[in-house]
C-alpha cells in the first residue's frame, strides 16, 4: 500500500502511480481485445494443415450445413457413412469422434469431382463473399482445406458465378471482373487457365441496342451467371440482359431466357437459343445449380420465376433434347398448373431417368424470401416426375423442409439419390434421406436443427 506523505515526493509518488495504472488498464483491454478477436476469427485451415488425405476408406463422406439462424455460415463435417445410425439424432459438434469439423470458410459448392469439392465463393476474416474459385480436398485429420484457387475479380457487385466440370482436364467458369462477356476455360486438375471463350462480339451482332453498363460503370450483360453447363461436346451459357445489374434485375420489357452454344472442342460460337416462357432460371447464387442431364442426355432447366421485385414468371421445367441444341418447345412441367400461382420448384435433378424436384407447399413471396416468415415458415415437398408424363407428380415419403434458396438438395453418392431435409424447428426432421433405383426411400441421416444440411458429398480419389 502506497503511503501518502507531503511535498514533491508525494506528487511524484502518484504521477508513477496513475501512469502504472493506466498502462495497466491498457495491457489489460489489448489481451482481452486480441483473445476475443482471436476467438471469433476462424482461420483457414491449409494454414493448418495442408498434407492430403491418402485412406478413403473412412470419413469419406461430407455434409455441408449452413448455421440455421443464418446461411452465411457454412460448415463441413466428414464422417463415415457406415457408422451411421439412423435411428439416432446426431449433435455434429458434440459427436466430435463421428463428425469431423471444418471450416475452410468457404460456401458449400455444387460440383464436387472424384476427391475434390469446388467452391466458388468464401468468406475470410471480414471480407463476405469473396468470389474466387476454390478447390477443396480432405487432409490427414479429416478436415477440408483449400488446396489450390484462381482469383475472381471481385467488382462492386457480387453476381452468381457458374461453374461447368466437363473432365478431369476442361472446366469453364464465369469472371465478370476481368472479362463481362468472357468464359474462362481452365484445368480442374492443375487449375491453371487455358483459354477463353469471348461472347461480346456476338451478343453485339445479336442484340445491337444493349445497354453494357450502368451509369456507375456496373456490367449490365452478364454470361454465365445463371447457367454454364455442358452436353454432347456442347456448351451452354446463359446470357442476360440486365435493367439494374444492384439486384440482377431483367427489364420487364425482356419476354425470353437466352442460352450461347459453343463447341468445347474448337471454342467457337455457333449461336444463341431463345425460350420465350422464361426470364430466368434458378437463383442469383452460386450454389443452387438450375440445370441437369439424363441418362440419355436430355438438358433439364429448373426455372423458379425469379425476377426480384418485378413480376415473376410461372415456375416450370422445361428441357434440350439429348443430341439436340435448340428448346424443346413442346416439353414443360408447369408447376403453378399443379400446384398454384407463386408456387416454385427450388431444386432439381435427374436420377434413374426421372426428375426430382423440390417444390413450394404454399405461395413463395418473391418480394420477401429471405423474411423469416419465407425462410422458416414456408414448407417445401419433394417430388419425382417421369419426363414421359410430364403432367404426372410423385409425391415422395420425406419430410416436409424449409425453403433452400443457396442450396440445391440432391446429389447422386453410391448410385443413389440422397436428398438434404433441412428444417431449423428443433420438432421438426432435420438430415438426409435417399432414394434407391427401386424407388425405396430410406432415413440416412438425422441431426440437430442448430445446423441445416445443404450438400452431400462423397470424396474418392478413384471415383468419377
Amino acid at each position: 500500500m502506497i503511503q501518502f506523505v507531503k511535498g514533491q515526493k508525494t506528487i511524484e509518488v502518484v504521477k508513477k502511480t496513475i501512469e502504472f495504472c493506466a498502462s495497466f488498464t491498457r495491457y489489460i483491454m489489448v489481451v482481452l481485445f486480441v483473445g476475443l478477436f482471436s476467438s471469433c476469427t476462424i482461420n483457414n485451415l491449409k494454414e493448418e494443415s495442408s498434407d492430403a488425405k491418402l485412406n478413403y476408406d473412412s470419413f469419406n463422406y461430407v455434409l455441408a450445413t449452413e448455421d440455421a439462424s443464418t446461411p452465411d455460415i457454412t460448415r463441413f463435417f466428414s464422417f463415415t457413412l457406415s457408422e451411421i445410425d439412423n435411428k439416432r439424432n446426431y449433435d455434429l459438434i458434440k459427436d466430435n469422434s463421428i463428425f469431423t469439423n471444418s471450416d475452410p470458410s468457404t460456401s458449400s459448392g455444387h460440383v464436387f469431382y472424384k476427391d475434390y469439392i469446388f467452391s466458388m465463393a468464401k468468406d475470410k476474416k471480414g471480407y463476405s463473399s469473396t468470389p474466387g474459385l476454390y478447390k477443396l480436398k480432405l487432409n490427414s485429420s479429416n478436415r477440408l482445406y483449400i488446396d489450390k484457387e484462381i482469383s475472381i475479380n471481385k467488382d462492386n457487385l457480387f453476381p452468381s458465378r457458374k461453374l461447368c466440370v466437363v473432365d478431369q482436364n476442361t472446366g469453364f467458369f464465369y469472371n465478370e471482373g476481368i472479362a463481362p462477356q468472357t468464359i474462362q476455360r481452365f484445368n480442374p486438375t492443375s487449375m491453371l487457365l487455358e483459354g477463353k471463350i469471348d461472347l461480346k462480339p456476338f451478343i453485339q451482332k445479336f442484340r445491337p441496342e444493349a445497354k453494357w453498363v450502368d451509369e456507375s460503370g456496373n456490367n449490365l450483360v452478364r454470361t454465365g451467371s445463371l447457367v454454364l453447363d455442358h452436353k454432347q461436346g456442347k456448351l451452354f451459357i446463359s446470357v442476360v440482359f440486365l435493367e439494374k445489374a444492384s439486384f440482377n434485375l431483367i427489364s420487364e420489357k425482356e419476354n425470353s431466357f437466352y442460352l450461347a452454344v459453343v463447341d468445347i472442342a474448337t471454342m467457337r460460337f455457333e449461336k444463341f437459343i431463345a425460350y420465350d416462357k422464361a426470364k430466368t432460371v434458378s437463383f442469383f447464387v452460386s450454389e443452387n445449380q438450375s440445370t441437369t442431364k439424363d441418362q440419355q442426355g436430355n438438358l433439364y432447366f429448373a426455372s423458379w420465376g425469379w425476377n426480384q421485385f418485378y413480376s415473376h414468371f410461372p415456375s416450370q421445367v422445361f428441357r434440350i433434347k439429348e443430341s439436340e441444341t435448340d428448346f424443346d418447345k413442346e416439353f414443360i412441367v408447369d408447376i403453378e398448373k399443379h400446384f398454384g400461382t407463386q408456387h416454385i420448384v427450388q431444386s432439381i435433378l435427374s436420377y434413374n431417368n426421372k426428375l426430382y424436384l423440390h417444390i413450394s407447399q404454399g405461395v413463395y413471396r418473391f418480394d420477401s424470401s429471405e423474411d423469416s416468415a419465407t425462410k422458416f415458415s414456408l414448407q417445401m415437398g419433394y417430388y419425382e416426375v417421369d419426363p414421359k408424363s410430364p403432367d404426372q407428380f410423385k409425391k415422395l415419403d420425406i419430410p416436409l423442409s424449409n425453403p433452400s434458396s443457396r442450396m440445391n438438395v440432391f446429389t447422386v453418392v453410391d448410385d443413389k439419390l440422397f436428398v438434404c431435409v433441412p428444417n431449423s424447428d428443433p420438432l421438426k426432421f432435420n438430415g438426409v434421406y435417399c432414394v434407391d433405383r427401386n424407388g425405396q426411400v430410406k432415413k440416412v441421416l438425422q441431426i440437430a436443427n442448430k445446423y441445416k444440411p445443404t450438400r452431400f458429398y462423397k470424396l474418392d480419389p478413384h471415383g468419377q
